[in-house]
């Protein structure tokens, strides 16, 4: 399987995670966008969510592409697991600020940015 495919994948799964684990999240904000612009009624709650979903993964993933000559040139070995996180934290907050998302639990967004940035560093062992 592709590389950029599985980290789609398990990013979308634990950022999916997050959402669901996050009792006081709010995203009715970016459903009054939707609104705003005539789109809510094609998409449920269940969408609305897998739209955010799918924005924080492909916003890690462009990162990722567009900064691995970096990685590759300017970082140690033990040091890809800080740029991973970083990666994580700027793609998750970026979309979540853009879509005015409120709420998530401090505690499973920390445990998202841990195992995602995990995951992103197997995917990057197991695909050399």
């Amino acid at each position: 399987m592709n590389k950029h495919i599985l980290r789609f994948i398990f990013l979308l799964l634990l950022n999916y995670l997050l959402i669901k684990f996050s009792p006081e999240i709010d995203i009715e904000q970016f459903k009054d966008d939707l609104e705003d612009l005539r789109l809510r009624r094609f998409f449920n709650s269940l969408g609305i969510t897998v739209i955010v979903c799918v924005f924080v993964s492909l916003l890690t993933d462009l990162l990722i592409i567009i900064f691995n000559p970096f990685i590759e040139i300017y970082l140690l070995h033990f040091q890809k697991n800080y740029f991973y996180f970083l990666i994580n934290l700027v793609s998750i907050s970026t979309v979540f600020i853009i879509f005015r998302i409120y709420g998530y639990s401090r505690l499973y967004l920390i445990l998202y940015l841990i195992l995602s940035s995990l995951v992103l560093r197997i995917i990057d062992k197991v695909a050399k």
